[in-house]
């Protein structure tokens, strides 16, 4: 009898077990660290987590554990994965949010971030006064509130080309700090002629921020062009056909589709592997692209192509936001760990460049200190800068050696935004929305590498895109825009 009731007490046990793991499993808890320190789980951009994000994240929390008792669980998502996990209340403490992925407005709009409008004032009074106010204002708040910290970068968008120096050179070309994008044709052509290969090869997203020189109001179909202010059409908000300058790129990529500048299999294939000597193309800053390239194993120039602009949507490149169901224990931890990541460079380096003397080491050039990264550097832990925090507060790389001060100095230059901090409500107007995205779907990768004839296949664009309701929605934009700049 005793020995029925011991099977019976421990069966009990166990399913009292069982049962306590599905309610973590299934709301989301999350377990603490066991030495005290409070833990956050940080969703950051990234299809792939890094081959060394264990032991870089380990490095970094040792680290910010001393510091401010908070340590971290790095998790790397892509566009999918951000909207599916938002959308099913998967959990998190902070997360990345911009103008491009994980929306900002939407998700502010709709609740899912955190108000920090006074907490990052009173517990973390060094972050808030190491971003400059107008970044606090246009990019990280919403109808008065903050709800992100905005991530320092570049916060114009500017486009360049990063070109192959020294084959460039030796065709006799000398390569300008800017050129305009038709302007590029002779060195195609004589690339081609020379090398006999593909000199503007890309994969299916075509030139890394060709499209920016427009604020993207509505997927890829609805835009506000930089170059219309000052003109009578600013404050528009117009489809992608009427303007202009992105037009002509896509006649011209398709006029370079045909000549065989560009590889047959663009529209189909992710990306152009390392390998690949020629022309890439990225939103970058002067500076950026300069000397050699591990990428490509060559020596490289940036040439600007496009901008600066500026506007919300570039303030807005790059932030990062507190979940709305967070505890404020959790957001102030949030806080503290974004504010170590933006006042103590050693810290920020661990997190942008990874373990010193495993990944990188320290390295002087001309009296400036900086990084040179190793090979497992260069392969185990390499992204973005903007993915783990702010650029500017990163060491520079031994490669590429700017000052932040003149960068930023620039952008007094830009071509400013007259749409000021708007950003498009979708509500009335969703299903509209998600079904021109759907036309887009269709011609998006075909249309930025140009394999796509725009010219011909532009009526047939127009129409899909009109039964799908494109003009309700450039009229609710455009209703809200102009209810906007009234107030």
């Amino acid at each position: 009898m005793k020995k029925k009731l011991w099977i019976i007490l421990v069966a009990v046990v166990l399913v009292a077990a069982i049962v306590a793991g599905v309610l973590i499993a299934v709301t989301g808890k999350k377990q603490e660290p066991a030495d005290g320190a409070t833990k956050i789980v940080w969703w950051v951009y990234g299809s792939d987590a890094p081959i060394d994000t264990q032991l870089v994240v380990e490095a970094a929390n040792k680290y910010s554990a001393e510091k401010i008792g908070v340590v971290v669980e790095l998790l790397f998502k892509g566009d999918d994965a951000f909207e599916r996990d938002m959308q099913v209340g998967e959990y998190y403490d902070m997360t990345f949010t911009c103008d491009w992925a994980n929306d900002f407005g939407t998700n502010a709009l709709n609740g899912n971030f955190y108000d920090i409008t006074e907490l990052v004032k009173k517990e973390t009074p060094a972050l808030y006064s190491c971003i400059d106010q107008k970044y606090w204002d246009v990019a990280g708040s919403l109808n008065g509130k903050i709800y992100a910290v905005p991530t320092l970068k570049d916060m114009a968008s500017q486009q360049f080309l990063r070109m192959d120096k020294e084959r460039y050179e030796a065709m006799g070309f000398t390569l300008p700090e800017y050129i305009e994008f038709r302007d590029l044709e002779p060195m195609l052509k004589a690339y081609k002629e020379t090398y006999n290969d593909y000199p503007m090869a890309m994969g299916k997203g075509g030139l890394t921020g060709m499209t920016n020189s427009a604020q993207w109001i509505a997927g890829s179909y609805l835009c506000s062009p930089y170059h219309l202010a000052g003109t009578e059409r600013e404050n528009k908000i117009i489809p992608f056909w009427e303007d202009e300058v992105l037009m002509e790129r896509y006649q011209l990529l398709h006029k370079w589709y045909e000549l065989g500048y560009i590889n047959p299999d663009a529209a189909t294939v992710e990306s152009q592997g390392k390998e690949v000597r020629t022309i890439r193309s990225g939103s970058a800053w002067p500076g950026y692209y300069v000397g050699h390239t591990s990428w490509g194993d060559m020596e490289v120039q940036g040439v600007c192509y496009a901008g600066p602009f500026m506007s919300t949507a570039t303030m807005r490149g790059a932030m990062n936001a507190i979940n709305a169901a967070a505890t404020e224990k959790q957001a102030i931890a949030c806080l503290k760990y974004l504010e170590l990541l933006n006042t103590d460079r050693t810290f920020r380096d661990i997190l942008r460049f990874g373990v010193e003397g495993t990944h990188f080491n320290y390295v002087d050039v001309n009296g400036v200190k900086a990084v040179e990264r190793t090979q497992q550097g260069n392969d185990n832990w390499s992204m973005d800068g903007f993915v783990t925090g702010s650029v500017v507060n990163a060491s520079v790389t031994s490669d590429a050696i700017y000052d932040w001060n003149e960068i930023f100095k620039g952008y007094e230059k830009a071509l400013v935004s007259t749409l000021g901090t708007y950003t498009f409500d979708k509500t009335n107007v969703e299903a509209e929305c998600a079904a021109c995205s759907a036309v887009m779907a269709k011609y998006n990768a075909e249309m930025l590498t140009g394999t796509l004839d725009i010219d011909a296949k532009l009526p047939e664009i127009k129409a899909e895109l009109e039964a799908a309701g494109i003009y309700e929605i450039q009229k609710e934009a455009q209703r809200q825009l102009d209810e906007y700049l009234g107030k």
